[in-house]
């Protein structure tokens, strides 16, 4: 019996250390987040009347004209044979006149466009277009074909174009519609201020008209028409589906969007990520045709066998410094804000004409490197399973002492002319608040600043975009 009995008392005091190590190092509560909601704060009331804005930086305007110089309409004969419109759209159009017909390679992204074109293409010939060539799917090239055709015309490209297609006008269509519209500056536009260049882009508020390819290839294709061979390859770099034009007669070479002046927009801030390693690649096998005339889709026309060579290879190798110090970055563990900050081209090529910073960026180009090359998770923890950022927001307005403090700061950086970090603090009262309005105008004033001294075409068109929004939202026209 006492055997029993302390036995029992044995096992009752197990049970007690059980529990008591279970109370110290087990948790039977409720196992949801702890979430709280801060209490939305009080919109500003500060006095605040913007600045006019601060006048254009003279780099800035040299870059300015020279994109109003590339942007006014022309016909150029490049050869014989080859003509070039640029100008009239965003995107060139080339024709090549044979014996039998014409070639075209690209349309633009405007109907009218292309019909002013065609124009001054019918005072240089009357000769039917034969064929029509995509060098990829981009709005900008492929817009304009209804204008082009005529009984018999065919349309060829790649194969993988037809899914591109598919993805940017039909499956995301009011997304592209939308973000390409953002590129532009065009949002908005009874909130925007003047534009100082005429807009890039016309006719975006719609992508009616494309006209689907009726010959597609994998690799490589070919045809003679009039006693010319067209030799086309399969590419990578502005897109997956991307293709160049090979003439041998003439060691001419039609290149899309792999070349024009400007370093390379390797990364479009509002699209998918690019294969800017196989953008690389495709100018190896540029290099390797020796091309005499390099004819792009954007800018002007490079002629000479030196000149093109030497192009390339910078071109080339300023896109593999970027892949490949992004690449390091992303090996070492370094945090995508840090990496954009810290790569740089080298000094050889940072100064050269046809690499300033002028459509792409090289701070965007790693930013989409980071994108197609890692996961959303940066390794921090915080952002596994992120509050809405309203949360952090407002938690960050009730320590300033509320948003009128938040935003006299802002007006205080703003009017130093440190804009990023004024747009910074703004965006924190408007998601703490997206009823304040006067953070909204805040806001766009800094902005409006930014687009200013960006000297980045794509830059100056988003943050015109995102000024415009600003002061829709609260409802305040420009001044």
């Amino acid at each position: 019996m006492k055997i029993k009995v302390l036995l029992a008392v044995q096992f009752a005091l197990i049970l007690l250390l059980a529990a008591m190590l279970a109370g110290r190092y087990v948790s039977f509560r409720d196992t949801r987040t702890l979430v709280r909601e801060p209490a939305v704060p009080a919109e500003a009331t500060l006095a605040y009347t913007p600045a006019p804005p601060p006048p254009i930086p003279a780099a800035v305007l040299v870059k300015l004209a020279r994109a109003r110089a590339m942007m006014t309409p022309r016909v150029e004969q490049i050869t014989e044979h080859i003509y070039q419109a640029r100008g009239f759209a965003l995107g060139n159009v080339q024709m090549v006149v044979t014996d039998e017909g014409l070639v075209i390679i690209d349309t633009t992204e405007s109907p009218d466009a292309a019909r002013e074109i065609l124009k001054r293409f019918r005072e240089i010939t009357d000769r039917p277009v034969r064929v029509v060539v995509y060098t990829h799917g981009h709005l900008d090239h492929v817009l304009g074909t209804g204008v082009f055709l005529e009984e018999g015309t065919e349309v060829v490209s790649t194969r993988e174009l037809v899914d591109f297609v598919e993805k940017d006008f039909v499956e995301l269509r009011e997304f592209h519609v939308r973000s390409r519209l953002n590129q532009a500056g065009l949002l908005a536009p009874a909130y925007a201020r003047p534009l100082p260049l005429p807009a890039l882009f016309r006719g975006l508020d719609s992508l009616d008209g494309l006209v689907r390819p009726t010959v597609t290839f994998e690799g490589a294709h070919s045809f003679v028409l009039g006693g010319r061979t067209f030799e086309l390859y399969q590419t990578r770099g502005e897109t997956p589906d991307h293709l160049m034009v090979w003439l041998p007669e003439g060691r001419v070479l039609f290149c899309g969007d792999l070349y024009y002046e400007s370093f390379p927009n390797l990364s479009s801030p509002m699209l998918e990520p690019r294969p800017v390693k196989g953008w690389a690649e495709s100018l190896e096998r540029m290099l390797a045709l020796e091309p005499e005339i390099l004819v792009p889709g954007h800018t002007a026309p490079v002629m000479g066998r030196r000149e093109v060579r030497q192009r390339l290879e910078n071109y080339r190798r300023a896109i593999l410094h970027v892949y490949e110090e992004t690449v390091r970055h992303i090996n070492r563990g370094t945090p995508v804000e840090q990496a954009a900050a810290a790569v740089r081209l080298p000094p050889d090529l940072e100064g050269l004409d046809y690499l300033q910073e002028m459509y792409g960026r090289v701070d965007w180009s790693v930013r989409g490197i980071y994108r197609e090359k890692t996961g959303w998770y940066d390794g921090r923890g915080t952002g596994l399973a992120p509050l809405p950022p309203a949360h952090l927001a407002r938690e960050l307005v009730g320590l300033a002492g509320g948003a009128n403090n938040l935003l006299a700061r802002a007006v205080m950086l703003q009017q130093g002319g440190e804009h990023q970090l004024a747009v910074e603090l703004c965006d924190v009262a408007i998601e703490a608040n997206p009823g304040d309005k006067l953070a909204r105008v805040v806001k766009a004033a800094s902005l409006d600043a930014l687009a200013l001294t960006s000297g980045n075409l794509n830059m100056f068109g988003f943050y015109h975009s995102a000024a415009a929004l600003e002061r829709q939202a609260a409802g305040v026209s420009p001044r």
